[in-house]
């Protein structure tokens, strides 16, 4: 890889970073800025079939600007305060049982 090439690169990452530590941008303009990014990175991957850079540069838009929970768990589930101490101690109890198991004495 030359010089010219790694300047580019940086440059272009430094260019993502730029824009999303602005944050002077509504939603639609995020939205329009993030696709013509994806755009503008095919069309630099048709032409220079340079994958760890496109790689790369998807995984910081995608780690800055996604808004999905960080996994599918997050929001799932019952707050323990909001269950009954009966069914409480009865999950405690389940819980210490499989534990135990597995774990040699």
């Amino acid at each position: 890889m030359t010089q010219n090439s790694d300047d580019f690169e940086l440059d272009y990452y430094q260019n993502i970073l730029d824009f999303f530590q602005n944050k002077q941008f509504d939603k639609t303009s995020k939205e329009i800025w993030i696709s013509k990014t994806y755009i503008k990175l095919m069309k630099v991957l048709e032409r220079t079939q340079n994958k760890e850079y496109v790689k790369n540069a998807i995984l910081i838009l995608l780690s800055l600007f996604e808004e999905n929970a960080p996994d599918f768990y997050n929001n799932q589930g019952i707050n323990s305060n909001n269950i009954a101490p009966e069914e409480r101690r009865s999950f405690k109890t389940i819980l210490k049982s499989e534990f135990i198991e597995d774990y040699p004495n």
